[in-house]
């Protein structure tokens, strides 16, 4: 960007130079460049507005899926750390193969891990330790499924 703003500065005084070189006045030709460098002024400031707000953090959005198998009975959303958990995410329940939408509030430490724990009926109780700020769709694992490395997968349920 920086780039394309000294080439439209230097073709504005290239112009006004070519513009003097011909005979027009000087006072023309500097009113010609400094109507060019007002303009790529201009222009420089909205780019770093777009850029800006371009810039301005999503808020971090999980689709959870339930592919335990089972009814989700407790599903939390909380900063790595915290011994507040918070409010049971899953409300009444989470069925299997149902989903919901768990967003951060805008306040959120967008470079802290969260966890992502989930309870379900049978009473199996697992976490993912490590979740970043992003939007990502997550599926939750039964017990058996989560065998690997982690009770989650970073994918929505094929149908």
């Amino acid at each position: 960007m920086k780039l394309k703003n000294a080439a439209v500065v230097a073709a504005a005084l290239a112009l006004a130079i070519g513009m003097t070189a011909c005979g027009s006045s000087s006072s023309t030709a500097s009113s010609a460049a400094s109507s060019v460098a007002s303009s790529v002024a201009s222009s420089a400031a909205a780019s770093s507005e777009a850029a800006s707000s371009e810039a301005a953090v999503e808020p971090a959005e999980y689709t959870v899926y339930n592919t335990t198998g089972t009814n989700v009975a407790e599903l939390y959303l909380y900063a790595v750390g915290s011994e507040d958990k918070g409010e049971n995410l899953a409300g009444e329940g989470l069925a299997d193969g149902e989903s919901v939408v768990l967003t951060l509030p805008e306040d959120a430490d967008t470079s802290a891990k969260y966890v992502l724990e989930f309870t379900t009926d049978d009473g199996a109780t697992q976490s993912f330790e490590t979740l970043s700020y992003e939007v990502t769709p997550i599926s939750l694992l039964s017990v058996d499924a989560a065998a690997g490395a982690t009770p989650i997968a970073f994918a929505a349920p094929e149908k």
